[in-house]
């Protein structure tokens, strides 16, 4: 007969407790294992083939003439005089301004001052921390942007790109202030 001491029960039950643990835990793994088993080997299943694609129409878009409604008024009513027959081109006559020779997302609009006489001007910090003053009809960027709006929270320019073309689009930029 087997005699155990109080001092040996909790050494005891805890043994007895891995023991049934680890053997659940073999048992469950030998059930997967053996699940796993019978799914390899059965026989592959079939794929079913892809749908057949369907033939869509070609969508002619014909509203390219009307205004985008992705530009606000402020920027379309701007933007329309400038179109003509020969297309947009930059002015390469024109002498580049101190702010044409950084890339719009190297500069930081910071506020906006107002003159005395009531002109309204934004202030824009350099990437190397100094900090230029510049008002509507003004050029920033390296695409010919010209301000065409200046407002509390942003500044609105139109730029002359590159078109897949050949030629040149206008397209609207914001230069927009970190701090809304």
């Amino acid at each position: 007969m087997l005699q155990f001491s109080l001092k040996q029960l909790p050494v005891l039950l805890t043994l007895s407790i891995a023991t049934l643990w680890l053997t659940g835990c073999s048992d469950r793994i030998g059930v997967a294992e053996q699940a796993m088993d019978a799914i390899r080997n059965e026989p592959a299943q079939p794929i079913e083939p892809p749908p057949k694609a369907e033939l869509i129409e070609d969508f002619v878009y014909s509203a390219s003439m009307l205004r985008s409604p992705f530009l606000p008024p402020s920027l379309v009513n701007v933007q329309a005089p400038e179109a003509s027959l020969d297309g947009v081109r930059p002015d390469l006559t024109r002498t580049k301004e101190p702010l044409e020779q950084y890339e719009i997302a190297e500069m930081t609009f910071r506020g906006i001052v107002i003159s005395p006489e009531g002109q309204q001007y934004a202030l824009i910090q350099r990437p190397d921390g100094s900090v230029a003053s510049v008002k509507v009809g003004d050029y920033l960027g390296l695409n010919d942007g010209r301000i065409v709006e200046i407002t509390p929270t942003q500044i609105n320019l139109i730029e002359i790109v590159p078109d897949s073309r050949a030629g040149f689009v206008e397209r609207p930029q914001s230069l927009v202030s970190p701090i809304s």
